[in-house]
């Protein structure tokens, strides 16, 4: 399974709400396209804007390397069920319920 991650998607205040957001998401689609890429996965603080450009809430058990922003020294394995993560389906395989680790991958 091969994963497009969004991270940090922004929009200045004195343009929100006027479809920056929208467009930005339109572009990656394009993006993605012919890429090989079989998902876009982000995570949400605001779930309707992506709901509305056809993301979906999921839910799996996330798995990621836990690294110190300070000094880079990584603290271990984290493992969380996150309520933020969504993903749109860009390929033709589906996505599963399962265990999804720091690189993208569902086992």
């Amino acid at each position: 399974m091969k994963i497009l991650g969004v991270i940090d998607l922004c929009v200045s205040q004195n343009t929100r709400s006027q479809g920056v957001a929208s467009t930005l998401l339109v572009e990656i689609d394009k993006f993605s396209v012919g890429r090989n890429i079989d998902f876009i996965l982000l995570f949400a603080d605001n779930m309707t804007l992506y709901l509305r450009n056809g993301y979906k809430l999921v839910k799996n058990q996330c798995k990621w390397l836990k690294v110190d922003n300070e000094t880079q020294i990584t603290n271990g394995i984290g493992f969380e069920v996150i309520d933020e993560l969504m993903i749109k389906k860009v390929g033709k395989i589906d996505w599963s319920e399962g265990e999804l680790d720091f690189l993208g991958y569902l086992y």
